[in-house]
This record gives structure tokens, sequence and C-alpha cells, in this order.
């Protein structure tokens, strides 16, 4: 063979691969389209005016940029303003695209692993082993049941992208550094293009310099010489500068730890504690990569919080940990293992941000996304070694079935993100003493018209504990009651509620809502004055008030607290309903159109095909 031939054949391998691969990819998946939105949707795209576009136009995708309910995370926010246009705010093309986005990504690893395979080896090509070996791999990484949770949360696209971009930058970086003419200047560009989207996708992507900087000293270096001259020692001591930086505004309670930390006030860990237990958090989703049997995924699992440094369940983690960093560390020092080293760097690397000092969740298991990549890649290493034709040929079949395995897993594990209420009820098996597991669960019963098991769920948090949210389970053991016509004891409950969590929004403004049903309109309205006071975002205050003072005939009081309320969130259809209302007695009929087209739309019927003009 000539080595056009031999060129036009690692095309065509490379293609089939590609295909095969985003083959298996959409069969684990091909029932997403069913499941549905869950929990963070809501603040993100819901009850987010901005992302709902009807009509496609630039300034809508600006406007969905600029109304990011994150607002360091743009790039997702205008992919949700396309979804919505396309399905008017249905799950399912939210989830497609989500899928999609997926495949991509598995091509973009696929990308990656090639891309170095050929830099590690001396005739600078991927024969078939090698190309093999990255598409068993890449199969591997993108069938993993633990990426269910990234792929089937429609808000966790963020995840996605930022992987996405991230890898595509590190390889058109590669792809650069070895290209000549325009060609260089294209794939630098790429790679810069794509930083910027993967930073403003989502902060743990920031990360992605550091990766860029590996793949300078450890893959284009494979064989070579690491250090060449100091402004290359200058860029070796780069992230140690900067982790010190770091450090020392920690301790100074500087300005970005200010910014970073703040959210610990929320949370029932410390900074210490989180640190604590981050190693066995690390090595349990490990766990979950290497033995990936679909009953070990949950939305939420119970963890203990470490508080103690001598507790063998820090250092025993920690120990592992730190062996294989210093692995990495050896195999990066040495001419000709580079490549090893920084697929197992990887791993720590794209863990640093998330997986540290940040006061996010102590776990949850979408954080794998990208860092999984660097199994993939010592896995892609092992299949295409040259010089043991064994190793190469057991790696690649173990690759395979596992993939397999991980198929079959992930599209057990699918089923569970069909509805909340799915989501959550395998959650409990997993979190038995999640409180707000238990609580959450009674609410979306309660809203399936399933009040028995609304209760039952809702008494189990308030064993737990009801102090909860500042008594959430203990309110919303009322809010249940209620609803079985039980109203002497949620107002009994709602009374207590606002003695013992004064600070709790639902005890004012529920007792609220059974003064305002019983015509005591006065008591009422001073209720949701007093939640308002508590939570001024709470837009159903905003409504409650704002019906109150409708009744009692005062229009312009009433307008007002609509308008808020719908300025506040998108899915206020009772605010919509007496908008619409208002706005045709006071002669608005383009308003008033617009706001019986948007109580239509969530489902008060009465609205749909009226013309205000003609009532």
């Amino acid at each position: 063979m000539t080595a056009r031939d031999l060129k036009l054949q690692g095309q065509l391998v490379v293609l089939a691969a590609g295909i095969v691969l985003a083959a298996t990819i959409l069969f684990a998946y091909r029932d997403i389209g069913l499941n549905g939105f869950h929990f963070d949707d809501w603040p993100n795209i819901f009850d987010n005016a901005s992302v709902q576009m009807t009509q496609f136009s630039l300034k809508g995708l600006l406007d969905a940029a600029r109304g990011s309910f994150l607002p360091h995370r743009p790039v997702p926010s205008i992919s949700f303003a396309i979804d919505w246009w396309r399905g008017n705010g249905t799950p399912a093309p939210f989830l497609l695209t989500n899928l999609a986005l997926h495949v991509f990504t598995g091509w973009a690893v696929l990308a990656l692993l090639l891309q170095t395979a050929i830099l590690v080896r001396e005739d600078g090509r991927a024969d078939v082993r090698t190309i093999l070996a990255a598409g068993a791999a890449a199969a591997w990484w993108a069938l993993q049941p633990i990426h269910v949770q990234a792929v089937s949360y429609a808000v966790q696209r963020m995840t996605v992208l930022a992987a996405l971009f991230a890898l595509i930058c590190v390889w058109a970086y590669l792809r650069a550094r070895i290209a000549g003419g325009t060609a260089k200047i294209a794939w630098a560009a790429l790679s810069f293009t794509s930083l910027a989207l993967a930073a403003l996708s989502k902060e743990n992507a920031w990360i992605t310099p550091a990766l860029v900087l590996m793949a300078e000293f450890l893959v284009l270096r494979h064989n070579k010489p690491l250090v060449r001259h100091n402004v290359e020692r200058l860029l070796l001591a780069l992230p140690g500068l900067a982790a010190l930086v770091a450090l020392a505004d920690i301790a100074l309670d500087g300005p970005l730890s200010r910014w970073g930390l703040s959210g610990y006030a929320n949370r029932d860990f410390t900074l210490g504690e989180r640190l604590l237990t981050q190693p066995k958090v690390v090595l349990f989703h490990v766990s979950q990569i290497l033995w990936p049997l679909p009953g070990r995924f949950s939305l939420e699992h119970d963890v203990e919080i470490i508080r103690s440094a001598a507790s063998w369940q820090f250092w025993l983690p920690l120990l592992v940990i730190l062996g294989w960093c210093s692995a990495g560390v050896r195999f990066a020092l040495q001419p000709g293992s580079r490549t090893a080293g920084f697929f197992m760097l990887w791993i720590p690397v794209t863990l640093l941000i998330e997986s540290s000092v940040i006061p996010l969740e102590m776990i949850f298991e979408h954080r794998m996304y990208l860092p999984s990549v660097g199994i993939a890649g010592l896995i892609a290493l092992a299949g295409s070694q040259r010089s043991s034709p064994s190793l190469s040929v057991a790696a690649c079949s173990l690759a395979a079935v596992a993939a397999l395995f991980a198929m079959w897993s992930t599209q057990e594990r699918l089923p569970q993100w069909r509805t909340a209420i799915s989501l959550l009820e395998n959650s409990t098996r997993h979190a038995p003493d999640s409180v707000r597991v238990w609580n959450q669960l009674g609410r979306e019963y309660l809203g399936g018209g399933r009040p028995d098991l609304a209760l039952a769920a809702i008494s189990r948090a308030n064993a737990i504990d009801p102090t909860w949210g500042d008594g959430f389970p203990f309110v919303n053991r009322g809010v249940v009651l209620e609803a079985m016509g039980q109203t002497g004891e949620a107002s009994a409950i709602y009374e207590e509620t606002i003695r013992r969590f004064p600070k709790q929004v639902l005890g004012y403004n529920n007792r609220g809502l059974l003064r305002l049903r019983s015509g005591h309109l006065e008591s009422a309205i001073q209720d949701f004055d007093r939640a308002i006071a508590i939570d001024p975002k709470y837009a159903q205050c905003w409504t409650n008030r704002g019906t109150a003072r409708f009744l009692r005939g005062d229009m312009d009081a009433a307008m007002a607290d609509f308008e808020k309320a719908t300025e506040l969130s998108p899915r206020e259809s009772v605010a919509f309903d007496y908008l619409g209302r208002i706005y045709e007695a006071r002669g608005r009929a383009a308003d008033a159109a617009a706001a019986r087209d948007h109580a239509c739309r969530l489902g008060i019927a009465r609205n749909c095909g009226r013309n205000p003009l003609t009532k």
C-alpha cells in the first residue's frame, strides 16, 4: 500500500469508528425524549422569561444571554432559548439537544485520543489498531451510566457544553502546534474560541488553560526534553503560583474567597468539612465508573460528612488520591511515558474546582463527566501498545465488553429520570435519611394527586428533621392536610410555623390564603405583606396579595402586584388571568390579549381563544 492508500484507509476507519460511536450512544439513550424536567430546570428555564423565545431572532438570543439565571453561563442559556422556540417549552427538544451534544462530546473525546496517539507515534499516523483502541475507549466513556445525570438533566447541559468546548480547545491546540501556515492560525483560533465558549458555559471549564499547558509539556514532548528554557520553567510554575495566590486569598479573606466561598452560609457543612469529605466522594464516583451497576446511581446519595482529619475515611482515600497523583507526576517526568502522565493527571486537575473549596453540593455524579476522559485516555493508550500486542488486544477487548455493559446499565438507569417522582423514589433508596428528598417527594406526590403518599413522605421528612430549610417539612405537612380537606389542622400548623419559624415565608403566605378563601381580605393582605417582606422574590405572594386587593376593589394596587408577580415568574397563571381582566377593563386590548395568551398556555382554559375586544 502507498502512503496515500494508508492515509485513506485510516480516514475510513476513523469515519466508521465515529459512526459506530454515535450509533451506540443514540441506541443507549433512545428513550430520552420521554423524560421530563427536574428541579434546577425550573429557575434556569421555566421561571426565566429571558430564555422563553417564541420567535427566533438575534434579539431573543441576546436577551437569553443577558438574562441567564446563572450570569456567568450565557452559552447554555442561548441554547435553552433555541430549544424553547423549537418546542414551546416541552422537555423533548431540550433533552434531544443534550443527547446531540453528548454525541459531539463523544466525537471530541475520540478526536483527542486519536490526536495524542498520533503525536506519540514516531511515524505520526494512527494505524487500525490505534483507531480501534481510541474508538473503544471513547465508546466506554460515552456509554457510562454516571453520565445520565448530565445528559438527561436539561440544565446540566452546562456540564456537557463546558466539557465539549474544553476538549475541542485542547484538541485544536495540539493540531495548531503541529500545523503550518494558515492552518496553524485556523486551529489556534478554534482553540481560543472554544476556550471562551467553555468558560462561558460553566465555571469548572476555567481549568482548561491548565489542560492546554499539560498538553504542551506532556503530549507534544512525549519523547523530548521537558523544559528547554527559562520561560518554560515560568510556565510550569504558573499553576503553583496560582494555587498559592488562592490559598493566600482564602487565608486573608480576600475578594476571591468572599465571592467564591460565600455559599457556605447556606450549607450544613464548613469549608474544612468539605475538604475532608471530598476524597471519599471522589473515590466513590470512581468506583461507580469502574463497577457501573444501574442500582449504584442516584440523584442523591447519603454522605457522612467527615469532621476530623484523624478519621480513616479521610486519610485513606486521600492517600489513594495522592498515590495516583504521584504516579502521574512520575510518568510525566519520564520521556516516553508522559502521555500516560497527562491522562493520569487529567482526572485530579479537572476535579480541582468542583471537588475542593467551592461550596457546592457534597456529591453530584455529573462532576465526573469531564474527569472520566482521563480514564478513557489510559484505556486508549493500553489498547494501542505496539510493543505488547497481547496487552493491546486485552485492553481493546475489555473496553468493548465494558462499553456494552455500560450501555445496558445506561438503558436501565434512564427511566429513573422519567418523572420527578421516579427520580426521587430512587433517591430514597440511596439517601433514606435525606429530609430534602422526602420533603420534595411529598410535594410531588401531592401535585400528582396522591395525598396519602404525600402525607407519608412529608411525615418521614418531619421525623428526620422538621427544622430543615427553616421549617419546610413542618409547614408542608399543613399544605398536605389542607389539600385533604383538613383546614382546621392545616391552620393550626401554619400558626405554629409562624411561631417557630418566623422567617418561613410559607407560614404567612398559606395562612393568608386560608383567610382569603374565608373572605377575611384585610387580615389576608396583612399576611401577604409579611410574606413579601420575608421573601420579596417569591412570586406567589405577590399574586395572592394582588388577588385580595382585586377582590377588595383596589384595581391599581392589584395590577401592580400582578405585574410584579409575572415579572418574577412567567408561570404565575392566576396573575396573568387577572391582568387580562384588568387590562381589558381599561381598554388596553393588546396587553389584555398577551396576558390571556400567557394564562391560556399555563392552563387556564377560559382564556383560550377569547378576543378581548369582543368579550
